[in-house]
């Protein structure tokens, strides 16, 4: 017992020096890994929770835009889904972003870029969308939805979250509301997504 409590205490001598002799230094890949560790384990903690409160729009749909009271141009994949491995995600055209956090109450989620992304590397985004309807869905979708993206992308989870959104109005989605823009649209295909 003696033994082991002093090899107990050599080890941990040993690993506080080595600790405090590369205090400080953290090459970059290693600190992007660490990133994308602590994303995972972040989402793998609130995947669920995140997936369950996106109920109403989970699902594979066609984006378009809206503009002067016409929405058109249904051509890019919006996938709100979770891949093989768990995770929220958001897939709109090539984009596959993570989803970090979701407040059903403001419907708003936000959805963080890898730290390898060519134009935003690790920053934040929040998207708000109005509840799916049945009626005035263009292309027969038997249901859709207005999102809109707010810009800028945020540096960090607090900046997104807090966002003043006083300018941003679902009021009439198909001409404004959407920073100055009107918004886009999704048609809904079905409950699954691209694929992976």
């Amino acid at each position: 017992m003696k033994l082991n409590l002093q090899l107990t205490i050599a080890i941990l001598s040993i690993a506080v020096i080595t600790a405090c002799t590369e205090a400080g230094h953290v090459d970059k890949s290693e600190a992007n890994t660490n990133l994308l560790t602590g994303l995972v384990i972040g989402q793998q903690q609130g995947k669920s929770s995140v997936m369950d409160s996106l109920a109403e729009i989970r699902g594979y749909w066609k984006g378009g835009f809206c503009s002067a009271g016409t929405c058109s141009s249904f051509t890019s994949n919006v996938s709100i889904v979770q891949d093989p491995s768990g995770f929220g995600i958001w897939a709109s055209g090539s984009s596959y972003l993570r989803i970090i956090s979701v407040d059903i109450v403001g419907r708003t989620f936000i959805y963080q870029y890898l730290p390898n992304d060519t134009y935003s590397p690790s920053k934040y985004t929040k998207v708000i969308w109005t509840a799916p309807t049945t009626t005035g869905c263009e292309n027969s979708a038997s249901k859709c939805f207005y999102y809109c993206t707010v810009y800028p992308n945020f540096a960090t989870l607090t900046e997104a979250e807090n966002v003043n959104l006083s300018n941003y109005s679902s009021a009439d989605p198909t001409r404004t509301g959407c920073g100055g823009f009107g918004w886009s649209k999704a048609l809904f295909v079905s409950l699954n997504p691209t694929n992976w």
